[in-house]
């Protein structure tokens, strides 16, 4: 997530913004503190450590590189850095840019284990994927190919004209990228979102196709997914509960302690009541 803010940018408002992306109340997230449009990571899983890399380019003092260590099920944990690098065109700002990825790897590089599972995602502002800065991340973790729309576009600028936006991940990640799929749609190589292209929006309601183009949308969203497989080792399996006549007119559940059960009655067996 970059430009991390929402409402009064109070820690509750920030909660219910991740609450509405994962679905899921209380979910974890990382948001960078001091910076005006910080950087962030939001997760359905636990945030083991996490921290921001201050940006050497002294231009850009609004915002850092947020990472975390997320807990994903199974033994290996996932690196996630949130990038968000110097805007504009011209020959100077490419080569603040690759001077800001030449930082990143350093510090990816120096900071989490070797073949660990790293994501490198935001607005990387570049123009193409030959920029020195693209190149530079490409040199140590993958991007191609790249997510496209419905049409086969990668560029994903408000004006489509311009890669600015990407997901890397190390290679022993990329291993495990798989076709992303929304509503009745498969996309092999990942999805760069644009309500003005996307059909049919009756996939991602209540979406309109204007919502692409409003007043301040300057990105488009990029989605990658990646199937990860893990052996569960203390799985301890439980007898069903049973249902016995326990009084005249009572009947109950017994089964373990310490579980939650969903249990349904009704007056009438045709109409059950959760």
């Amino acid at each position: 997530m970059q430009e991390f803010n929402h409402g009064s940018r109070s820690a509750a408002d920030i909660q219910s913004l991740v609450n509405q992306i994962t679905g899921t109340n209380g979910a974890a997230y990382f948001r960078e503190s001091g910076y005006s449009i910080p950087n962030g990571i939001i997760s359905r899983w636990p945030i083991l450590a996490s921290g921001s890399w201050e940006d050497m380019d002294t231009g850009v003092n609004d915002r850092g590189f947020a990472w975390a260590r997320i807990d994903l099920p199974g033994p290996t944990d996932l690196y996630v850095v949130s990038v968000h690098l110097k805007a504009s065109s011209g020959s100077s700002n490419q080569t603040r840019r690759n001077a800001q990825a030449t930082q990143l790897k350093s510090e990816i590089t120096t900071n989490f284990p070797p073949d660990s599972w790293i994501v490198v995602a935001g607005d990387l502002n570049a123009y193409s994927t030959t920029e020195p800065a693209v190149v530079t991340l490409s040199s140590f973790l993958k991007t191609s190919p790249d997510a496209v729309d419905n049409l086969g576009d990668p560029d994903t600028n408000a004006g489509r004209s311009s890669p600015y936006d990407h997901v890397f991940a190390s290679n022993s990640l990329a291993n495990h990228q798989i076709a992303s799929v929304v509503g009745s749609q498969s996309f092999p190589v990942g999805l760069v979102f644009d309500s003005r292209v996307f059909t049919p929006l009756a996939d991602v309601s209540p979406v309109q196709s204007r919502d692409s183009g409003v007043a301040g949308m300057q990105h488009m969203a990029v989605v990658k997914d990646f199937r990860i497989g893990f052996t569960v080792t203390n799985l301890v399996e439980v007898s069903s509960p049973r249902l016995s006549l326990q009084a005249t007119n009572r009947i109950g559940w017994k089964g373990p302690s310490g579980l939650t059960y969903t249990v349904e009655g009704s007056f009438g067996l045709p109409v059950w009541i959760f």
